[in-house]
């Protein structure tokens, strides 16, 4: 059987302890020196030499304050004898400005012990040049004051909070917003500043932040200033996270009142502007007189009961005020004309889709308004006028119009036809269900008809601009 020589035999090959410590030393990037209780360099090395700029020979037996500026000298001399009066054993770090052979100045981190090395006093340190270490601590602070700076000065709101919704951060904004101190803020919590129907929004939307993993760019809401008034915000929400959890809020709050307020005038005096186009248009035709505004109220309706958003509501109204805007180019002879039209009147009066789409087209309007006016004659089917656009080229809002456009006229009296009857108008709808007209529109639609919804609407509205008539005669 053959022999093996034990584990451990090879490690007898291997340099004593001694001797490693010593290769260590002298071949450590790290500038290591020895001193004497008096101060004298009596061990230097190889890193020593290329932070110091002095070879070994040039600097042993040399003080120690050989490597300190003439100004500090006197102060770090003390620190250093300080700490080599001390015990064996003794460690400690100190950091001074030192001085190189060529005369230049560095930050020089040394870390100290002292020791006893065949029974003579040894002071060593490790000095490590901290130049770029202070440059970073120095922009770092450069950068935290910046932003402490624009955080306190921002004039919009900004907060930070944690998770459990204790305000950990604001500035002076904040507190002016909402009449609130800070102190007070954190006692309270920032939700009871919220009205309760805001309070639930805010709750969905940041249940909605936290499943998505993504920040919430801008919300809306009310909340209440320390004086009870009540204020209309925008706010903006990030996460604040830790080790890929999320730990708190920041955000900021800016307060929109007067700007919603403008906008809301804006927006009012642009609906009234509408109005008052579609009564000019409508002067030129009394057989259709209010047919604008009948298309827009029945739009806005079956738009709130296609549960569509607010904005797209207030869209198909105003289209509705418009559409028929190209009308004013057709002569009133043609609109007002008893019995059957010619192919040719018919022609012109199709061309008012065209006409419309150019009066609207330059107008800097936020909406497609010009769009809708061209394509509310266009059907599914390609059956529709003036190009024959079919299926899904025709938006939403045109397939509600269309459908809107089709009811009103029908249920409506007209010089060439007297008005249809409800039955009718539902087996137009129903017919031309998927093919002609949108199958979602005519589904909305269909129960408003049978009900006698629109009809009502339609009622309400004309008894109301007539008492207001009677008011101002």
């Amino acid at each position: 059987m053959k022999e093996t020589e034990p584990p451990h035999k090879e490690l007898e090959v291997l340099p004593r302890t001694g001797e490693i410590y010593r290769a260590l030393v002298a071949s450590s990037w790290d500038a290591i020196l020895g001193v004497n209780r008096k101060g004298t360099i009596i061990f230097w090395n190889k890193g020593a030499e290329q932070t110091f700029g002095y070879s070994t020979d040039e600097i042993l037996g040399q003080p120690v304050t050989k490597l300190m500026p003439e100004k500090h000298r006197e102060g770090h001399t003390k620190e250093l004898r300080a700490f080599l009066s001390g015990n064996c054993g003794g460690t400690g770090i100190i950091e001074f400005e030192a001085l190189r052979k060529d005369g230049s100045k560095f930050p020089v981190e040394l870390s100290l012990s002292i020791e006893q090395q065949n029974g003579k006093f040894v002071g060593l340190a490790i000095g490590r040049d901290i130049t770029e270490r202070e440059q970073m601590e120095q922009a770092l602070m450069e950068s935290a004051e910046r932003y402490c700076n624009l955080f306190a000065n921002s004039l919009e709101a900004v907060f930070s909070a944690d998770i459990e919704d204790n305000i950990l951060v604001g500035n002076k904004a904040l507190e002016k917003l909402c009449g609130y101190c800070l102190e007070e803020l954190t006692e309270m919590k920032p939700t009871n500043i919220l009205p309760p129907e805001s309070r639930e929004y805010i709750s969905k939307q940041v249940e909605r932040m936290l499943s998505a993993d993504e920040p919430i760019s801008s919300t809306v809401h009310e909340i209440f200033r320390k004086d009870g008034k009540k204020i209309l915000i925008e706010q903006y929400l990030n996460f604040i996270k830790r080790k890929g959890t999320i730990v708190g809020f920041q955000g900021a709050y800016r307060d929109i009142t007067e700007r919603n307020k403008t906008a809301e005038q804006l927006k009012s005096s642009f609906i009234n502007l509408a109005k008052t186009v579609s009564r000019v248009i409508e002067s030129c035709d009394p057989y259709t007189a209010g047919h604008q505004q009948r298309v827009a109220e029945l739009a806005r309706l079956v738009g709130e009961n296609m549960g569509l958003a607010e904005d797209m509501v207030e869209r198909l109204y105003l289209n509705g005020l418009l559409h028929d805007i190209g009308k004013i180019s057709i002569p009133t002879s043609i609109l007002t004309k008893p019995g059957e039209l010619a192919e040719e009147e018919w022609a012109l009066i199709r061309a008012h889709t065209k006409q419309g789409y150019n009066i609207l087209k330059d107008a800097n309007l936020p909406w497609p308004v010009a769009d809708v006016a061209l394509q509310h004659h266009e059907r599914l089917d390609g059956s529709g006028y003036p190009n024959g656009i079919t299926g899904d080229k025709l938006s939403l809002e045109v397939n509600i119009l269309a459908v809107c456009d089709v009811v009103e006229a029908m249920s409506s009296h007209r010089p060439y036809r007297p008005a249809m009857t409800t039955t009718d108008i539902l087996k137009e709808l129903k017919d031309g269900r998927g093919t002609k007209y949108n199958a979602s529109v005519v589904d909305v639609m269909l129960p408003m008809i049978e009900s006698g919804e629109f009809k009502s609407m339609w009622n309400f509205r004309n008894s109301r601009s007539t008492a207001t008539e009677g008011l101002c005669a």
